[in-house]
């Protein structure tokens, strides 16, 4: 198997650890993955107002909309159960049935209902939007 040193973290890794890269040499970019989304993710927060605006000013135009609505039309069908779930808690909360609970694992109050299993709907836990996206093995933003 063939390795390359990523320029970043100085770390020997397999070819399949960096994407590719037709311009290189070898067909893959000098950096590593992992080093190539740390590096996103700070590009990202650094110029986080301009990337909002693009995307308001993107999300504007209705062939964008259109794919938005079908994108959802199409989850939701794949997903049914997951849909009725989350259904369920949004109107159980909006007629006050339910009340929005603090992160379990921080107690920040801005939280989002988890379900471990999508057939019981109202047995949620709330966490909130960084905990859930690791709970979920999705890197916060």
């Amino acid at each position: 198997m063939k390795t390359k040193v990523c320029f970043k973290c100085n770390v020997e890794k397999s070819l399949n650890e960096f994407y590719a890269q037709p311009g290189m040499a070898d067909g893959h970019l000098g950096k590593c993955k992992a080093c190539t989304k740390r590096d996103v993710r700070k590009n990202y927060a650094k110029h986080r107002e301009q990337y909002a605006e693009y995307e308001r000013v993107r999300f504007q135009k209705p062939e964008r909309k259109a794919y938005a609505l079908e994108y959802q039309r199409r989850y939701r069908a794949a997903n049914p159960e997951k849909y009725k779930a989350r259904s369920i808690v949004h109107n159980v909360i909006r007629d006050g049935k339910l009340t929005r609970q603090s992160c379990e694992v921080c107690g920040d109050t801005e939280s989002e209902a988890h379900h471990d299993d999508y057939s019981r709907p109202l047995e949620v836990r709330w966490l909130c939007f960084k905990h859930h996206r690791e709970l979920h093995g999705q890197a916060p933003f």
